[in-house]
């Protein structure tokens, strides 16, 4: 396994995603998300209601002490909870590898933590990581013994090359057979936008959550002087005199950043959740798992 991914994937990693799977179900579930109720005839599973026998139907499942009162029969009908499917989409734009620690590590946390909860509950998870296109994906799979297939896949990516999220996303969404939670995973620093590749999800009926991963240096930028600026999608080097106004001229636009992607989520009915790599990652998460509410 990589070095990058030896610095958080070890027992201690495990022990403490096992920790944050009792806090996830805790959280309080949108009745959108995760099990929903399918009606069903059979053992095994919680009644629910009764309805008239039809010619073909299983006469295991006939309630035969109802007949004897009654003279009819009738069917029982039960709920069986069924998991749901996940879909974390990765970015590994060139602009993620920047920090301390890099995005690109925390961003990876989150999605193989995030696929540790969903595959111990049973949940379909699939990944795809993406770039100005989609570079990789994992199809849908239940069970923990995919987490080691998980872990390979996040092992094999190493962040490049600009960013675009309406392609990308919009790819995923016309090739997904199997919608369910989308968790977009991403800086989300691309001029082009983000909208339409939302838009391309929700028309697919996904349940939109995305987490934006910035660097605590990116959020809270206070050095001011002759600095060497690097260009994070680009990778092209300027040096520029920063004053305290080109500083405010910065903050305001961060804000404004920030604040128009969660307006724009609120709007549509997406779950929002703001990632600061200073935050110790057990905090993040257990923030994220109690607000976001996504697992059981």
């Amino acid at each position: 396994m990589s070095d990058h991914l030896d610095a958080f994937i070890d027992d201690e990693f495990l022990r403490q995603l096992e920790k944050l799977k009792i806090v996830s179900r805790k959280s309080t579930r949108n009745p959108r998300r995760g099990e929903y109720r399918s009606w069903q005839s059979g053992e095994g599973f919680e009644f629910l209601d009764f309805r008239k026998y039809h010619l073909g139907d299983d006469l295991r499942y006939v309630d035969w002490s109802v007949y004897g009162r009654l003279d009819k029969l009738f069917i029982k009908l039960f709920h069986a909870e069924k998991g749901q499917t996940a879909h974390i989409l990765l970015d590994i734009s060139r602009s993620m590898d920047s920090g301390t620690p890099s995005k690109d590590i925390t961003a990876k946390k989150i999605a193989a933590s995030l696929s540790y909860i969903c595959l111990s509950n049973l949940d379909k998870t699939g990944l795809m990581a993406f770039n100005n296109q989609i570079v990789k994906i994992k199809p849908p799979a239940r069970g923990k013994k995919q987490y080691l297939e998980v872990l390979k896949f996040f092992q094999s990516l190493k962040p490049s090359d600009q960013t675009n999220v309406n392609d990308s996303l919009k790819a995923y969404a016309a090739i997904c057979k199997n919608p369910g939670i989308a968790i977009i995973i991403s800086d989300f620093f691309d001029p082009q936008g983000y909208e339409d590749g939302l838009k391309a999800l929700a028309f697919r009926d996904f349940d939109i959550n995305l987490i934006q991963v910035m660097n605590h240096e990116e959020l809270y930028w206070s050095k001011t002087g002759h600095l060497l600026l690097n260009e994070c999608e680009t990778g092209e080097k300027k040096v520029a005199f920063v004053n305290k106004n080109l500083l405010e001229i910065y903050r305001k636009k961060i804000d404004e950043f920030i604040s128009g992607i969660k307006s724009y989520c609120n709007h549509y009915g997406m779950n929002y959740f703001l990632c600061d790599t200073h935050i110790p990652f057990n905090t993040l998460l257990t923030d994220y798992l109690s607000k976001g509410a996504l697992f059981r």
